[in-house]
């Protein structure tokens, strides 16, 4: 005689997910996902209702939260306009106005960032689908019966009675032993170069780097173990910012500065190659905040970089081809991080560094934490460092107070850091921030648009030029899509693969044999205005 306990399994459940902004947002709803589907759900198809949907939110500008109150309709009324959807809102703008959310019909729950965001949406599954448990079931057992799904979406384990766990993709909690990994899992992808004992960094850094945990309730306490759609992963290694940059209103919504342990950030990394991503990217809301307790860098401990300390490990990840680090403030990148990055192949030359303007009377109006010469000085100490490297940046047109001769300080400075990408954004007053609070400084809308056009010219010139002098050079690029093209003069299909080098460009070029995620090393043809295409070397 054994007894048995039936435990809701949402198996047949499908879910929906939406996500807006950053990839801070997108780690997160990777999280969701791995738990709705560790509860038996499954995504719905294009055009199919969804038992549960959950919208992750932006509120970074105005346009973000309108875009984000768009996004919650939709999912509210569903693909057949039933209105039968129940959602719920998650992210910066769940935290910045849920009463203008809970207002939204369909929205079911709002939660912000003050609370545990995982856990609530765990009860509200059990809310929506559970059923009573029932109790002992005193009978032989068949053998179909034991541990299998019964005709009303039950799972018969053994076991204590009235217990209620998830079942399928289960997610193991913190004190929880990993079970052990199979041959298969053990396989990682190799690496394409591993750096020799010459090149490997002569500074010691711990992987038990010690480092308080700010928070450690907070959602860094479940890791995931890959990402749905791409080739490439995010890692998430920090939240929350109290720097307050005047046009900014991200510090008002993630409030506390928390970030993952050396040791948790390696085994998820270990995870995810496992998965079959052979590039990761390190993400944050203020990555150079990592192992610290401010984002205010002049209240920093003195002592070693932890942001160093974390690279170093990650980069020795068996398997990893790349290591990518997402958003960096210019004070970032100090001698020991770019010492780490210099010593390790797999650690790619390619950094997005906010510029957001060159005057430093704009500079210190916005509370930024640098000076126009002190971005300089970063620009030379990184390319004496690196080779190449590619400087992508942010820069905001029409700041109040911008005259003419300010914005052409902009256009100097861009020229000199010979940036690789611009991303321009005009000014646009958050409401909440300080700069909101200046209409009497806004620049004409009119002088915005043509400041943004000139600049849009020289980014366009600038990010030409960088890509034309890898002209005949071979680089390493890891396959993101791959499409078939008819040859029109024997009907041939060619098979044309899409990249992204260590240096973030797209390259295009035909690749018979490549699937998504291989590692090949091409050879750059030809730079056009809109491509760059290569041939397999």
């Amino acid at each position: 005689m054994r007894r048995f306990c039936y435990i809701f399994y949402a198996m047949g459940a499908k879910y929906r997910l939406t996500t807006l902004g950053c990839k801070v947002n997108q780690y997160e709803t990777e999280q969701v996902r791995e738990l709705l589907e560790s509860y038996g759900m499954t995504p719905a198809a294009k055009g199919e209702d969804a038992d549960l949907a959950i919208v992750n939110t932006c509120a970074v500008t105005c346009s973000a939260t309108a875009r984000s109150r768009q996004a919650l309709r939709r999912s509210a009324n569903g693909p057949s306009k039933t209105g039968a959807t129940p959602t719920i809102a998650i992210g910066c703008y769940a935290s910045s106005d849920p009463a203008a959310i809970e207002k939204i019909p369909g929205v079911t729950q709002v939660l912000g960032h003050d609370t545990d965001t995982l856990n609530a949406i765990r009860q509200a599954v059990v809310d929506r689908f559970a059923v009573t448990p029932v109790n002992r079931a005193e009978s032989e057992p068949s053998p179909d019966r034991n541990n299998s799904h019964d005709a009303d979406g039950l799972v018969a384990i053994e076991g204590e009675p009235d217990a209620l766990v998830p079942v399928g993709l289960r997610l193991r909690s913190r004190t929880e032993k990993a079970p052990p990994r199979s041959a298969e899992t053990e396989q990682s992808p190799p690496a394409t170069r591993q750096p020799t004992a010459k090149n490997r960094s002569t500074i010691n850094y711990s992987i038990h780097h010690e480092l308080p945990i700010v928070n450690p309730e907070s959602q860094f306490s479940t890791s995931i173990r890959e990402f749905s759609t791409r080739t490439r992963a995010f890692l998430k290694i920090q939240d929350g910012c109290d720097a307050s940059c005047t046009y900014c209103i991200i510090p008002k919504l993630r409030t506390r500065l928390s970030w993952k342990p050396i040791e948790v950030a390696v085994r998820e990394a270990e995870a995810m190659v496992a998965a079959g991503h052979r590039e990761i990217v390190l993400t944050g809301i203020f990555l150079g905040a990592y192992g610290r307790e401010t984002a205010i860098r002049k209240r920093f401990e003195p002592g070693p970089s932890p942001l160093a300390a974390l690279v170093e490990a990650l980069a020795k990840v068996e398997g990893l081809a790349r290591l990518r680090l997402s958003s960096l403030e210019p004070g970032d990148l100090d001698d020991e991080l770019v010492s780490v990055i210099a010593c390790h192949s797999n650690c790619v030359p390619h950094f997005h560094l906010p510029l957001q303007h060159a005057s430093d009377a704009i500079l210190r109006r916005m509370n930024r934490q640098y000076t126009s010469d002190a971005f300089v000085d970063m620009i030379d100490r990184v390319n004496k460092a690196l080779d190449r490297p590619a400087i992508s940046t942010d820069i905001i047109v029409g700041f109040p107070g911008e005259t003419e001769a300010m914005f052409e300080e902009t256009m100097a400075m861009a020229r000199y850091a010979k940036f690789c990408k611009i991303h321009a954004f005009p000014f646009s007053p958050r409401p909440g921030t300080a700069a909101a609070r200046w209409p009497k400084d806004f620049v004409h809308q009119a002088t915005v648009k043509e400041r943004m056009n000139a600049l849009a010219e020289l980014e366009k010139e600038l990010a030409q030029n960088y890509t034309s002098q890898f002209i005949g050079e071979t680089l390493r690029v890891i396959v993101e899509s791959t499409k078939g093209a008819s040859d029109n003069s024997n009907s041939k299909e060619t098979k044309l693969a899409t990249g992204r080098c260590d240096r973030y460009f797209e390259v295009h070029f035909e690749a018979p044999n490549s699937k998504l995620g291989d590692v090949a090393q091409v050879k750059i043809d030809r730079v056009s205005s809109r491509r760059i295409h290569g041939s397999i070397a």
